[in-house]
Formats: structure tokens, sequence, C-alpha cells
């Protein structure tokens, strides 16, 4: 029970890798408030955590609104009266050559201008003033190198980086602290589901896996899990390369 009367706050988490972070911190102690931009995915989250046992509340909303992110940490702080951790998931992959791009502002804003603005939220209404907290940023091994004709994502993700490190070279000072987890191929819809990858080239990305298979959301959560805990109490400003190896990888040579 890590996360014994903690609060935490997830984005994007009515699937995937936030679905798995959020269950993860409830089962390990923590209020989790549930974001995500569909209602019943959030609520559904909510339930599952109150099956097990678990505290949490939804609060559904475009996680890249800065209305909607003000309105919700509100809403957090006026129930619960603190925020301790912060997981910024939400994010979005829109799949064109770059010359044909069109989604530049939808996805830059999804997947970074949303992190700046739950950031800046949470850190004046809770973190700020009470000289501690925990944010940790969902970016992508695609924000370390980048991967064809995803430029949106591949940009949007590179700024989640810089966005890390800056914040925890700033707050620092305010016992904030502020990490990334990169996680490489991992079996969610965005890769595996009906509109997920094509199948050919999802086995090609696999195997330039040197562990030989794709994450599963649990493998991430424990490590977005791990940075948010007094575990990791003097990490911060790290970028951390959730891949099975990917990175490690000379690009020249094929497995």
């Amino acid at each position: 029970m890590r996360f014994a009367d903690r609060v935490a706050i997830v984005t994007g988490a009515g699937g995937g890798i936030g679905r798995a972070t959020a269950l993860l911190l409830a089962r390990q102690g923590a209020t989790v408030a549930v974001n995500d931009l569909d209602p019943r995915a959030a609520e559904a989250v909510v339930s599952e955590i109150a099956s097990q046992g678990g505290r949490a509340m939804a609060i559904a909303g475009d996680a890249a609104d800065e209305a909607c992110v003000d309105d919700a940490v509100a809403e957090v702080m006026s129930v619960k009266g603190r925020i301790d951790i912060l997981v910024n998931n939400a994010g979005i992959s829109v799949v064109a050559p770059a010359e044909d791009f069109v989604a530049w502002d939808r996805v830059i804003r999804t997947n970074l201008y949303s992190q700046f603005f739950w950031c800046g939220a949470v850190a004046n209404a809770s973190m700020i003033p009470a000289q501690r907290g925990a944010i940790v940023n969902v970016a992508s091994i695609a924000g370390l190198a980048a991967v064809p004709n995803q430029i949106g994502y591949v940009v949007s993700k590179h700024g989640v980086v810089g966005l890390t490190r800056s914040l925890a070279v700033e707050w620092g000072r305010y016992g904030i602290r502020v990490n990334c987890v990169c996680p490489g191929i991992t079996a969610t819809e965005m890769t595996t589901g009906p509109t997920g990858m094509d199948p050919e080239r999802l086995k090609a990305r696999v195997g330039r896996v040197p562990l030989g298979r794709m994450g599963t959301v649990q493998e991430q959560a424990e490590t977005i899990a791990f940075l948010a805990s007094d575990q990791a109490s003097y990490l911060s400003g790290v970028i951390l390369n959730n891949d099975g190896g990917q990175l490690a990888l000379h690009s020249g040579v094929m497995m």
C-alpha cells in the first residue's frame, strides 16, 4: 500500500496504459481521479476500482481543453483537498506522410499542450503549496527517435521530454519530482486493435525488439507507479525508455 492516503490523477485513463495505471495506483492505496474524453470509459474504470475495494472518482473531459483541466483539478481539490500524483497519459496518434499531415494542431494539443495544462493546474492548486508532489509524463520512444509517417506524434512526444526536464529543473525547489516514461511498442488498442497497426508492420516492429515481444500495459503501469512512489524519491528529470531494448539496437543491424 505504498500510495496509502495519496490522491492521484491519471489522464487518458479509460483504457490502455492509463487504465492499467489507475487500477494499479488504486490497488496500492491511492484515491484515483480518472480522466478520459469518454465519460462512460472513465466511469467504467471507476466502477472497476470500486469493485476491487479501491477509491476513485471520474473527472471526464477533454484533457487538452485548458478550462476543462482547471475545472477537473478544482473538483478534485474540493473533494479530496490535495493532489499528490499526476500521471499525464492522454495522447493520440495520426498516421500520414509529413507532406500530407493535416492534424498538427490536434495532435500537438492533445499530446503536449494537455500535459503542460495539467502540470500547471495541479502544481498551482496543490503541489507548490504543499511543497511536494510527483508528476509522471508519458511520452514514447518516438520522443527519443523518429518514427516514419507520424510527424505530429514524434514532435509532440519530443516536446514532452523537454517539458519533463524543464519542470524538473524549475520545480525541484518546491519538492516536486517530474519524470517521464517512454514506452516502446506495447499491446494496446493503438497497436493491436481494429484500427491499430497493419499486421505485417506490427510483426516487423516486434521483430526488432531485443526481448522478442511487445510490452504489456501492466509493465508500463508498474514503471509509472515506481516513478510516482517514494521508492524513487531522488529521481527527477529522468527520461526512462521502457522498450524491451529497442533503442539499444543499432539501426543498421537486423535482428
